[in-house]
């Protein structure tokens, strides 16, 4: 009843929060410093995970884990809620700011147009891409681009792109202070040897390896 009762709320908040994305580039390009962020969970208690890589050779040169307790419950469309307070923890933890976030969530690939990476890149006031692995709305259109876009509406939210032969496709949108072409620009170049780029793909290993320690000791 509780959740019910603050999905009329949340959904203004999103509306409000929506109106705030800037979808053009504002950041240092190239960037020097990226950040890869994930969150994990085990019952109430929420792992948020941010990791520093140099762009030039996406070296580890800082990360933060961080656990909290989180009572807000999982609801579809609504997880950036359940998302941000862990993010902004482990982002804060972090011993200086990057040029721009990879946030494994969706950006304005959402039906309200903020998902976490744009609800993240908003509040904290920082260029934001979104990497998910799933549509979470619309559907793609074939294009003899290297990228195909992902259309809600008629409009285009994100991009589906194919980091990898054989490898099923990841999905990009704008999180915030960016745009699409320069969000899958940076995605690729931070891909090397794995299907996700290494910002995420070492933001997620952490957060299992972190989940799967505290699922021990419970």
């Amino acid at each position: 009843m509780l959740a019910k009762l603050l999905i009329p709320k949340a959904r203004e908040i999103q509306q409000r929060f929506a109106t705030r994305v800037k979808e053009e580039d504002d950041l240092t390009l190239p960037p020097q410093i990226v950040c890869g962020l994930d969150a994990s969970y085990v019952g109430e208690t929420a792992i948020g995970v941010a990791v520093l890589l140099r762009f030039e050779d996406m070296k580890i040169i800082d990360q933060a884990v961080v656990s909290c307790r989180i009572k807000i419950p999982y609801i579809p469309t609504y997880f950036s809620f359940r998302e941000y307070p862990p993010l902004s923890l482990a982002f804060t933890s972090l011993n200086r700011i990057p040029d721009v976030c990879f946030v494994d969530a969706h950006g304005r690939s959402h039906p309200r147009r903020l998902g976490a990476a744009c609800h993240f890149g908003v509040l904290r006031n920082i260029p934001t891409i979104g990497i998910a692995k799933r549509i979470l709305c619309g559907k793609t259109q074939y294009s003899s681009n290297s990228w195909s876009p992902l259309l809600h509406k008629e409009e285009i939210v994100g991009a589906e792109i194919t980091t990898k032969e054989r490898a099923k496709p990841i999905y990009v949108s704008v999180g915030h202070r960016i745009t699409l072409e320069t969000a899958i620009n940076l995605t690729r170049q931070c891909i090397t040897k794995y299907r996700l780029p290494e910002p995420i793909r070492l933001a997620h290993r952490l957060a299992t390896d972190y989940r799967g320690k505290l699922k021990y000791k419970i």
